[in-house]
């Protein structure tokens, strides 16, 4: 692909990659300071001498968390970040009730370390998990809180106060609050950055759409208009003809079917481009064959199963594909170009989509922008899909967009 679908060199790549490596950058956080904690407390623990197995216990815990936190990492890097997150949740839930149990003193950071993926990964889970995932922490704040109580008493009797309590306290307490601080400041840029971007978005549409009005009012005026128009003169010279030449009257009638013809033929290119009949009567599967069959290269598609979808995600994914696949078309220089549409499992599963060609490709970061991506991007994100793309120079391209659960409607 060329200019028309280049990359924006001052942004990210993708929204969604960015979010990865965000997720890959907190696990890593969190893991170091998991590790951290261990070695503080294995120096503590010589400090205060003894077999303590209070300690010792604790150091155990972490440690098997520390090891999920860096499997959750490798996964997060792989993207499997929706397994990476309720790795780190699992977690979590362990380490905060089982360092409550063996020392009920560190009750409070128990509790602060339940907020942890809330704040951090809760974007990653699967978004019929993540009510599930809030009413269990609940829950669990509530069981640490009443373990902390009961397990008090118990403790005291076989732990007798020592300074060491204060000094875990002081040392984990705040770094559980930095870590949530981070975490809810990160959040709160990347709602800015978000609106900001649904604002440029929404100014990019507004100005698409007065463009594309001026532009179907230019191919009505070049086209379909000039011949009726031609007609409209046709018409009433045969109308004179008719009074004075009934046999060349005929003749001039049959010359006219031609112009008629065409000027229908262009009024139907016309509206398919503004919104295909196949679209709202067949859905995907019907409209996305007939724009494949208008290329050059070989364009495969397969959307046979894709159930049918909001109208407004059925025509941003539709113009979408058409923009890649005409693109693809021109610029890509390669030997096929592949559609591909699929329902996701689940009754009210999303909706995935892919353009892939295998051209030439291109580097992203040293094109310069274009509309062509930037208006496919708006389309997406104004339906409220996502779209990134892929392509390397020498590795072909390919442009991927996807909808979350919420769109699917009944088969018609």
């Amino acid at each position: 692909m060329a200019e028309q679908t280049a990359i924006e060199a001052d942004r990210p790549r993708l929204r969604s990659a960015s979010a990865e490596a965000r997720l890959r950058r907190y696990l890593l956080v969190n893991a170091i300071a998991v590790w951290v904690s261990v070695v503080v407390l294995l120096v503590l623990r010589t400090v205060v001498g003894g077999e303590s197995r209070t300690i010792l216990w604790t150091v155990e815990v972490l440690v098997g968390a520390g090891v999920l936190l860096l499997t959750a990492v490798l996964l997060a890097g792989r993207a499997r970040s929706g397994l990476a997150a309720g790795i780190v949740v699992v977690a979590t839930w362990v380490v905060a009730v089982s360092i409550t149990w063996f020392t009920p003193f560190i009750a409070p950071v128990g509790l602060l370390a339940l907020l942890l993926p809330l704040v951090i990964v809760a974007d990653h889970l699967p978004r019929r998990g993540r009510p599930l995932i809030v009413v269990a922490t609940t829950l669990l704040s509530g069981t640490i809180v009443a373990v902390g109580s009961l397990r008090t008493p118990e403790y005291e009797l076989t732990h007798p106060h020592s300074p060491i309590q204060a000094v875990v306290l002081a040392l984990f307490v705040p770094l559980l609050v930095t870590v949530l601080v981070l975490g809810l400041r990160d959040y709160v840029l990347r709602l800015h950055e978000r609106t900001r971007e649904l604002e440029e978005s929404r100014a990019r549409l507004a100005q698409a759409s007065v463009e594309a009005r001026r532009a179907i009012e230019r191919d009505l005026h070049d086209g379909a208009q000039q011949h009726l128009a031609t007609l409209a003169v046709d018409v009433g010279r045969v109308t004179r003809l008719c009074e004075t030449d009934p046999s060349r009257a005929r003749e001039a009638v049959h010359a006219l079917l031609p112009t008629v013809e065409l000027a229908i033929r262009e009024l139907r290119d016309l509206a398919h481009g503004i919104y295909p009949t196949a679209l709202g009567e067949k859905g995907l599967p019907g409209a996305l064959p007939a724009a494949a069959r208008r290329t050059v290269l070989p364009c495969s598609v397969e959307a046979r199963d894709a159930g049918r979808h909001a109208p407004a995600v059925e025509a941003a994914v539709y113009f979408c594909c058409l923009e890649a696949i005409q693109n693809a078309d021109r610029h890509s220089s390669g030997s096929l170009i592949a559609v591909r549409v699929t329902d996701e499992d689940g009754p009210d599963g999303g909706l995935a989509f892919s353009v892939t060609d295998d051209g030439v490709g291109f580097e992203p970061a040293s094109v310069l922008s274009g509309h062509g991506l930037t208006g496919m991007r708006d389309r997406i994100r104004a339906a409220g899909g996502e779209l990134r793309v892929e392509s390397a120079p020498g590795r072909g391209t390919a442009v991927l967009g996807h909808f979350p659960p919420g769109t699917r409607q009944p088969r018609r």
